[in-house]
C-alpha cells in the first residue's frame, strides 16, 4: 500500500468495464499545484480508485481520497490541520458520446472525459483541489498584531505621529 502512483496512466474505460481497483499513498510532494497551497508537503493522501459499470452500461469510478493536509491559516498565516475525506462519484464519458444532463441533475456525480491515457496523480490533484476551502482558517486563533512586530514598532506608528503633529499646528 505503500507503492507510489506518481506515474500511473490508465484507460479509465477499460479501468471500469474491468472493474479495477486501485489503492496506494500518494505523497503531497508530488501534487505540485497542491503543494503551492501547503504549509507543509510532508504526509501523504491514501487514495482509492475503483471501476465498474452499471445494468445501463454506463462506466463510472468511484474516488475515495483521505489525508490531513496542512494549510496555510489565513488569520494567524500558521498551519492548520484540514481533515480530507472525499468520496467523488464520476460518470466516464467516451471522446464523443453525448455528456449526460438529466443524470447529473442531482449532483450526486460528476462526468468527466474518459481518455485513453489519463494520468491519476492529475484526478488526485484535481479532487484535492475542489475540496479545499477558499480561506483556510483555525477555529480559534491568534492575528497577527499590528502595534509591534519583530522587527520593531509599527511604520504606521511615525505617520500617526506626525498626522498628529500636524493637527496641532
Amino acid at each position: 500500500m505503500a507503492d507510489s502512483i506518481a506515474g500511473a496512466v490508465i484507460d479509465y474505460l477499460e479501468f471500469a468495464r474491468s472493474g479495477g481497483m486501485l489503492e496506494r499513498n500518494v505523497r503531497l510532494d508530488e501534487l505540485p499545484r497542491l503543494a503551492d497551497l501547503l504549509a507543509s508537503t510532508e504526509g501523504f493522501l491514501s487514495v482509492r480508485l475503483e471501476g465498474s459499470r452499471d445494468d445501463k452500461g454506463k462506466s463510472w469510478l468511484q474516488v475515495d481520497i483521505a489525508g490531513e493536509p496542512v494549510l496555510h491559516c489565513q488569520r494567524c498565516l500558521g498551519g492548520v490541520e484540514f481533515p480530507l475525506a472525499i468520496s467523488s462519484r464520476l460518470q466516464l464519458i467516451a471522446p464523443g458520446e453525448e455528456w449526460p444532463d438529466d443524470d447529473l441533475a442531482d449532483d450526486s456525480a460528476d462526468a468527466i472525459e474518459a481518455e485513453k491515457a489519463l494520468a491519476v496523480l492529475s484526478l488526485v490533484e484535481e479532487e484535492v483541489l475542489l475540496a479545499l476551502p477558499i480561506a483556510p482558517r483555525h477555529e480559534q486563533c491568534n492575528l497577527p498584531s499590528g502595534n509591534a512586530t519583530e522587527n520593531g514598532p509599527s511604520p504606521f506608528a511615525a505617520l500617526a505621529a506626525l498626522k498628529k503633529q500636524r493637527n496641532k499646528e
